[in-house]
């Protein structure tokens, strides 16, 4: 299991720094305003990114989030920013499920 440390790169621009993720399921991602989980494919496949939603609405529960990050298309990988505010995943930090971890790198960003 792996958690996500944030990235908060200035105004004037900074480069983001990809790591793999942990695993296919378990890693932790913190929730926060501004905050987002950058999730770029390099694999000629598309990547299923899952994330449950943890607040209730009347007492149940929502469906979880489910990103599909594109395949790689000639040279440019695909990318997706998923942002995580936590009035919808929670103020702790949110659980993140790849359907496939050997084709893809991370970065947990802020924007500032």
């Amino acid at each position: 299991m792996t958690t996500y440390t944030i990235q908060a790169p200035p105004h004037a621009g900074a480069a983001v720094t990809l790591t793999a993720p942990g695993g296919t399921a378990g890693d932790l991602a913190p929730t926060g305003q501004g905050w987002g989980l950058m999730v770029v494919n390099n694999g000629g496949t598309a990547v299923t990114v899952t994330l449950p939603i943890n607040p209730l609405y009347d007492n149940l529960a929502i469906g979880s989030r489910v990103v599909t990050v594109p395949a790689i298309s000639g040279a440019v990988p695909g990318i997706s920013i998923i942002p995580l505010p936590p009035s919808v995943y929670g103020t702790a930090a949110t659980g993140v499920q790849y359907s496939v971890v050997g084709q893809v790198t991370v970065a947990m960003i802020r924007i500032p």
